[in-house]
């Protein structure tokens, strides 16, 4: 398993917010700097978790960004479930696994068994598990 960048930067984006005070909105722009993460980046995460509910977003001058949940109802596999997906084992979805052994494999039983057992981890992790602490200083852009 391999975590992508868009959703180690969804996890980080999440904790950042779960920080802020609920009824403060965070700009796209006031994250990007204050995480380092570049704006159009960014902004298709954001549009991501938006669409799964994980976010809520207004427009306007007072307009931004904030969770749309408590951090600890955001489950790790509703960030997996936005981003990416919540598949671990290819082999789980027998309808579209590409693997020509599929119908002989002696170990497709267990490697369900192993995605149903990370489905129940992350299911149990929320973003409330990620606090770092208070915030950070805003991250520099290396130039290179």
């Amino acid at each position: 398993m391999r975590l992508t960048r868009e959703c180690d930067y969804a996890f980080v984006v999440l904790a950042f917010l779960a920080r802020r005070d609920r009824n403060r909105m965070a700009t796209c722009d006031d994250v990007a700097a204050h995480l380092g993460i570049p704006y159009d980046f960014l902004a298709k995460i954001l549009q991501k978790l938006g669409r799964a509910g994980l976010v809520a977003s207004k427009q306007g001058p007072l307009g931004g960004y904030r969770l749309a949940r408590l951090p600890s109802e955001i489950s790790f596999s509703d960030v997996f479930g936005a981003i990416d997906s919540l598949l671990f084992v290819e082999c789980v979805q027998p309808e579209s696994c590409r693997c020509p052994r599929l119908a002989r494999c002696a170990i497709v039983e267990p490697m369900h068994a192993l995605h149903r057992r990370l489905a129940a981890v992350f299911d149990n992790l929320t973003v409330a598990d990620l606090d770092p602490g208070p915030c950070e200083e805003p991250v520099k852009r290396l130039a290179l």
